[in-house]
């Protein structure tokens, strides 16, 4: 299934647009993530279905995204925000490197777009289920950017 996307970053997070853009695509190209199950992400400039935007955590919270901490997306729906604070400093409690956590909040945020819920810990050593809030933590799982739905 083709999903077209469009990418922003807020005027008040200072992150190169371009790098963005190209961080995006290659995370959302990844073999692992929902390429695997069948979709195909394609970035467009007008009509895309899916806006993705890099954002502030004040902007997250002022639009409904809890507390700022997090970055979120609407269930279902069109929207996705990305917090900028996350997208440069990580979360230590999903264990995962930078890179492999950009990979995760990408991965786990579309989930949401495509009508996935969260997901718990499957049991101790299991990979984190791309779905699980792996920036609060994986409990007792290992670490996992990959998408198994």
């Amino acid at each position: 299934m083709k999903i077209t996307y469009t990418a922003a970053v807020d005027s008040d997070v200072k992150y190169p647009l371009r790098q963005f853009q190209e961080e995006l695509e290659m995370y959302l190209a990844d073999p692992d993530g929902w390429v695997g199950q069948g979709y195909e992400f394609v970035p467009v400039l007008k009509n895309a279905k899916v806006h993705i935007r890099l954002s502030s955590p004040a902007t997250i919270q002022k639009f409904g995204c809890g507390d700022g901490t997090l970055s979120c997306a609407e269930l279902g729906g069109h929207k996705m925000y990305l917090n900028s604070h996350r997208w440069t400093k990580g979360a230590p409690a999903s264990k995962l490197p930078l890179e492999d956590y950009r990979q995760y909040m990408v991965s786990h945020e579309m989930g949401h777009i495509l009508g996935h819920d969260h997901a718990t810990c499957p049991g101790p050593g299991q990979p984190a289920p791309i779905m699980m809030q792996q920036t609060l933590g994986i409990g007792s799982c290992s670490p996992s950017t990959k998408v198994n739905p």
